[in-house]
């Protein structure tokens, strides 16, 4: 592969990435992924946790599985949604890990 075609490899990674980025810059939709990666949940309980519609729900929904980072399944007739891959929950932990220390520093910074 040469340097160019490279370069154009890693730009269409780039991409595929702020994809997923701007899908998880809405709160609403990154605590979805928080709680989807506890565990698979109904739309009325994912509903009911954050405090929104159904619809709001569904439609927040459909971003993150457009992006590949949920899917829906059913199971005794009843839809879940899930989380595509289980590291998801490591990268939502990490990027806790990463703010948390962020503002413990900014907080630090405040006091002074």
């Amino acid at each position: 592969m040469n340097e160019n075609d490279r370069k154009n490899q890693d730009r269409r990674r780039y991409a595929l990435h702020a994809a997923v980025f701007a899908a998880l810059s809405n709160p609403t939709r990154h605590e979805l992924m928080h709680i989807l990666c506890k565990g698979p949940r109904t739309p009325s309980d994912l509903a009911d946790e954050l405090g929104v519609s159904r619809p709001n729900v569904s439609q927040h929904l459909a971003v993150l599985q457009r992006e590949g980072l949920v899917r829906r399944s059913r199971s005794d007739g009843r839809v879940l949604w899930e989380v595509v891959d289980a590291r998801l929950s490591r990268a939502c932990e990490l990027i806790d890990e990463v703010l948390g220390d962020q503002v413990a520093e900014r907080a630090e910074i405040l006091k002074k």
